[in-house]
């Protein structure tokens, strides 16, 4: 049986949490990491010293500041086009889950009033049911071994994980290997996780406060090279249908 690697990590503010990465099998993983490596060393060797960067990182990227503070627009739009087409020429998929924490407030009032924490581990478990329907699907016959990006969220990403799988009644247990926390040194391979994260958190972000900005840049290079992505939002309608699904199962002793 053969283990595949999901690589995810976070994009949040106040109001969405967005968890998300890719999937793909281990030798996906290392040509991916090596180009990415490459590509970001290809550009230290063409930048001027005040552009070097030690690693990509989305949202410093978007808003040009940190390591990107002296880059110009036309090369961040570039930068992100030379990584999507090396996620391209690999086969491998994203999935994403994001929430309205607003949403959440309001159908399950009763809850913390810090949703950040609560709202991370419930998109790592429906991420988990998520990756579940893919694997058996696309994957058949396989396992999944989940890593994500080391820090703040270690206890609540172990404590969405260990419920799922602790979960008699919960089938596709038996697909997850075990979870892992990595530092983006250990694994170049987070960084593209930060990428897909923070993009449809943007999207995510523009559904709720009903922007009318066009499709991102980054994502409209995406679908133009038809890379594989599932990804779901939990607005205030699907938020209730959980609720109702929770409550007709008299496992969480609440009502609809």
């Amino acid at each position: 049986m053969a283990t595949l690697q999901f690589k995810f990590d976070e994009s949040y503010n106040e109001r969405i949490m967005c968890v998300g990465g890719w999937i793909g099998n281990e030798l996906e993983w290392k040509r991916l990491e090596s180009r990415w490596q490459k590509r970001i060393d290809f550009e230290n060797a063409h930048n001027q010293s005040d552009q070097q960067i030690t690693r990509f990182h989305a949202s410093h990227l978007n808003a040009r500041d940190r390591e990107f503070e002296n880059w110009t627009q036309e090369m961040s739009i570039s930068f992100s086009k030379k990584l999507i087409g090396l996620i391209a020429k690999r086969r491998m998929g994203a999935v994403c889950i994001a929430a309205d924490m607003e949403a959440l407030k309001e159908v399950f009032p009763e809850g913390d009033p810090n949703r950040l924490h609560s709202t991370y581990a419930l998109c790592i478990k429906q991420m988990m049911v998520e990756i579940g329907h893919i694997t058996r699907k696309v994957f058949p016959g396989e396992q999944v071994l989940l890593i994500h990006d080391h820090g703040n969220w270690d206890a609540e990403a172990l404590e969405g994980y260990n419920k799922m799988v602790n979960d008699a009644n919960w089938e596709p247990r038996n697909l997850f290997v075990n979870l892992l926390p990595m530092t983006g040194k250990q694994s170049v391979g987070l960084q593209a996780a930060d990428l897909i994260a923070y993009e449809i958190f943007r999207m995510a972000k523009a559904k709720a406060t009903l922007s009318t900005d066009d499709m991102r840049g980054a994502m409209r290079e995406m679908m133009k090279k038809e890379i594989p992505l599932a990804a779901k939002y939990m607005n205030l309608d699907a938020v209730k249908a959980l609720r109702k699904i929770m409550a007709d199962s008299g496992k969480y002793g609440i009502d609809e």
